[in-house]
């Protein structure tokens, strides 16, 4: 079994902990998942959830450590990537001709859905249910109306436009060839463009690089796991130092 690990760059003070209301419930939501995470054979005894203030929910180090020290691990069969929507035996053959603009993004946004359609029969079901996973469509800019994206547009360096026009033509690209030939499989009121656009924006917010396929010398490839997902991605964390460095450990 692979695990995936999160190490600490640098040495981290505790941090200071503050607490909002709009976030408590999602800060709530943390240990039952942090307890399914362990049962499937996760380390989750160095970290916590806390109020990030305007970054949302982050993790903290419960205790003190040091550089290098392993702060979470999580089981490569809980990750969401591309490989393993194509490993899947339902996804897989349907995916297979599947050349998107938004690489690996869009398909773990295809197999994000496809986990949520599956609802509580999903072994992933503990994490997507889960208050702390859920996420405002304002956060998502994907989602936002075209003048506000407009507006983004001139205030920032990432190719917003270009990733709508990639996102829209990977959705049609699906629409097309996967979607409307097997609405059993895929059916419109789960695999809609707005749909697509929520979990393509849920993919490029919440996933972390790995190795592909947990394999150490591999490039780095976006993944979604459930509490590393968590973590901070600014260049400027709220804690003392960056957590974001994750590694592989086969087992």
């Amino acid at each position: 079994m692979g695990i995936f690990l999160l190490a600490l760059l640098a040495s981290t003070a505790y941090a200071a902990l503050t607490s909002c209301p709009a976030t408590a419930t999602r800060v709530a939501a943390v240990p039952p998942l942090a307890e399914w995470v362990a049962s499937q054979g996760g380390d989750v005894s160095v970290v916590q959830a806390a109020d990030a203030a305007q970054l949302g929910v982050g993790l903290v180090a419960a205790r003190a450590v040091r550089r290098g020290d392993r702060l979470l691990s999580v089981p490569e069969e809980l990750a969401i990537t591309a490989e393993s929507a194509l490993r899947s035996e339902l996804l897989g053959a349907y995916l297979v001709e599947f050349e998107p603009y938004l690489a690996d993004y869009s398909f773990i946004a295809v197999a994000l859905l496809n986990e949520e359609r599956l609802g509580q029969q999903s072994s992933l079901a503990p994490w997507l249910s889960s208050a702390c996973w859920q996420v405002e469509q304002h956060d998502l800019p994907l989602l936002w109306p075209s003048d506000d994206q407009a507006e983004l547009e001139q205030s920032t360096a990432a190719p917003c436009v270009e990733r709508r026009l990639a996102a829209q033509a990977d959705y049609e690209w699906l629409r097309e060839n996967v979607f409307e030939a097997s609405p059993m499989v895929f059916p419109e009121s789960v695999f809609s463009e707005a749909s697509f656009l929520r979990a393509l924006g849920l993919a490029f917010s919440r996933c972390v690089f790995v190795p592909a396929g947990g394999r150490q010398g591999e490039p780095a490839r976006p993944a979604l796991l459930p509490l590393v997902e968590l973590c901070n991605h600014s260049a400027s964390p709220w804690l003392a130092e960056p957590t974001h460095w994750i590694r592989y450990s086969g087992g």
